[in-house]
């Protein structure tokens, strides 16, 4: 009992750290937009491995999707990836907030 309170602590905290990280890494900035671009790619991920019931090893179905991306420039030229309101809000000339 003791090693399993024990690991999930360890996870707790590993997934606390995680959380952190992604928070640490956006330093808020706020640009003027020069342009705006929207660009798609088309993603494939394998399936999984599972074994039926008579022992086969099979490889699930693989997921294919487009993942879209979307960017804005400011005025010095550095481009920035943003969420999709964002970029739906973004005006050229106008101020927003983004993530350095």
């Amino acid at each position: 009992m003791h090693l399993m309170a024990r690991s999930l602590t360890g996870g707790t905290f590993g997934l606390l750290a995680l959380a952190g990280c992604a928070t640490l890494s956006c330093q808020p900035l706020t640009v003027t937009v020069a342009d705006k671009k929207e660009q798609a790619r088309f993603e494939t991920t394998p399936g999984a491995i599972r074994t039926t019931e008579t022992g086969r090893i099979e490889e699930d179905v693989r997921q294919s999707r487009t993942v879209r991306e979307y960017w804005v420039q400011s005025r010095e030229g550095k481009w920035y990836r943003v969420s999709a309101e964002q970029y739906r809000n973004a005006e050229t000339g106008r101020e927003l907030g983004v993530c350095k």
